[in-house]
């Protein structure tokens, strides 16, 4: 579920945000950050194309973050700059470093800008890095005297726009989600709501309802939606598109969870 996925990104260690997947000790499996795909421990995996080469779960699942999602840092560079920080240029220069590039043959690829004015932003993003390390140690320390009902819902990754909307505890959540869904989270809806932070809690338990991964018809989803808002299931189908939870093909003929 996109939820379940969001909140495993969010929550995931820096050394596991790095690798792209992380253990999970309940199921024994290794489980992809981007897409939730997993990996049984003790199962040999077979890569694609080579009949003759076998992965014990743990390389499968840095193979697949390679082979699928083309390398972890390319994911986190293509995630937007609410999520990131970081601005276009930042993700340029971010990935001609990564790729061991000399400040000469950075500039000579730009085609503007000089060797001191790339070595300057190099300096500039190691200071953020510097930064959001005493950040995170600050956060955690803050978070750790902070009661169960004060935390707050995890921003799913494809969020068009984070902004006060987004400022939901998991008390508040769990108390909208009874009021308008009072016969359980298949619905239907007691009513819509007006107010944005209500309205990203129900789309946000609809859309935990869709298979990441998976892709459905216009009409699939129009079926699926009609069980909560029969009367205005178009209306929850633009929601989640306007959210960022779900994306579809310009036709409208094919609708997937975003990730």
């Amino acid at each position: 579920m996109v939820l379940e996925l969001n909140e495993r990104f969010w929550s995931a260690s820096l050394s596991d945000l790095k690798n792209g997947y992380e253990y999970d000790e309940a199921t024994g499996s290794y489980i992809c950050l981007v897409c939730g795909e997993t990996f049984e421990t003790g199962v040999v995996y077979r890569v694609p194309g080579m009949d003759d080469r076998m992965y014990e779960a743990s390389k499968f699942a840095s193979y697949h973050i390679q082979s699928v999602h083309g390398s972890m840092l390319a994911y986190l560079l293509g995630l937007e700059k609410k999520s990131t920080g970081l601005t276009d240029l930042q993700k340029e220069l971010i990935a001609s470093f990564a790729a061991g590039l000399s400040d000469a043959e950075i500039v000579k690829r730009s085609g503007s800008g000089s060797a001191s004015t790339v070595r300057n932003h190099r300096f500039v993003l190691k200071e953020k890095a510097r930064q959001a390390k005493l950040l995170l140690a600050i956060v955690d320390l803050m978070e750790s005297g902070v009661s169960g009902d004060a935390r707050f819902m995890p921003v799913h990754r494809t969020a068009t726009q984070v902004d006060e909307r987004y400022a939901l505890t998991e008390e508040e959540n769990a108390k909208l989600l009874r009021q308008y869904f009072p016969n359980g989270p298949e619905g239907p809806l007691a009513a819509f709501p007006r107010k944005e932070k209500r309205k990203i809690a129900v789309l946000r338990q609809i859309a935990a309802t869709f298979e990441t991964g998976a892709t459905y018809s216009e009409n699939e989803v129009n079926e699926r939606l009609k069980r909560y808002w029969e009367q205005d299931y178009v209306t929850l189908r633009r929601y989640l598109i306007e959210y960022g939870f779900m994306d579809r093909t310009e036709d409208c003929a094919s609708y997937w969870l975003k990730s």
